[in-house]
């Protein structure tokens, strides 16, 4: 039996402002004990979120910019939306149609991202790297109904994560997980969990077996929606490596 995880980043399996996982590190061990993968899914690119990978010590795919590109461990790469310069090109349209205010990534400086993420300023770069999503602030939250209808209209998606709105030309992370789980179960069984904290997440967590909440700004709203799901006992990666050994001690798996 396979055991997959798919987490998301921020709030997660990283603290929310320094970005550190190593209070996850009792449960990542254990996770590699058994043998299982652990997918980052997550709206950073792929140049953020590839070296990351490797510095946690993981192997496998990675599911990037909320689902929009997939990178398998062994370099090859797919993407299930569209370029990102057609993306910023509908959002102007969109928020000009919406009369919404927005400050899209395309128009940040790395420093403004820097300090707007509290990224290091050497990986702002790296965040600005987009393929086929474009993060932005919105300046009128009224205004969100009517720019997600313009956009609808073009084709694009509005979801929300932890710290941005994006806006996406493909199905959200949920796709992305769900061709990997069928991937996985194509070659034999397998179980997964899945835990994220932003309503961008709530597609994937519906999708697996044992999904796993993350306290956060969006926690309540996620919980009603998934009465099924687990509550971590607290936000970032402490809680993350809670929940996920709660989960791993009920299912009796061991390793």
């Amino acid at each position: 039996m396979r055991l997959l995880v798919f987490t998301d980043l921020d709030n997660c399996l990283l603290d929310h402002d320094t970005y550190d996982w190593r209070p996850a590190m009792p449960a990542l061990n254990r996770l590699r004990a058994l043998g299982a993968e652990v997918i980052l899914t997550t709206s950073k690119t792929a140049a953020e979120a590839l070296p990351l990978q490797g510095e946690i010590g993981l192997a496998g795919a990675v599911i990037a910019e909320n689902g929009g590109l997939i990178v398998w461990a062994d370099g090859r790469r797919r993407w299930l939306g569209r370029p990102v310069s057609e993306i910023r090109e509908a959002l102007d349209e969109a928020a000009a149609e919406a009369g919404a205010g927005i400050h899209p990534f395309g128009r940040m400086s790395v420093e403004e991202v820097a300090a707007r993420t509290s990224l290091p300023p050497e990986r702002a770069p790296l965040a600005l790297a987009r393929e086929s999503s474009e993060p932005f602030v919105l300046l009128t939250p009224e205004r969100e109904g009517a720019l997600r209808t313009a956009l609808e209209a073009r084709g694009i998606r509005l979801t929300r994560g932890g710290r941005f709105h994006h806006a996406l030309a493909h199905e959200g992370k949920h796709a992305a997980v769900a061709l990997l789980i069928e991937e996985a179960r194509a070659a034999g069984p397998a179980e997964t969990i899945g835990l994220g904290d932003g309503l961008n997440d709530e597609g994937f967590l519906r999708l697996v077996d044992s999904p796993i909440v993350m306290p956060g700004a969006h926690a309540a709203i996620l919980m009603e929606r998934l009465p099924q799901a687990l509550l971590a006992p607290a936000a970032g990666p402490a809680g993350w490596n809670e929940a996920v050994l709660m989960r791993l001690d009920r299912a009796n798996w061991t390793g």
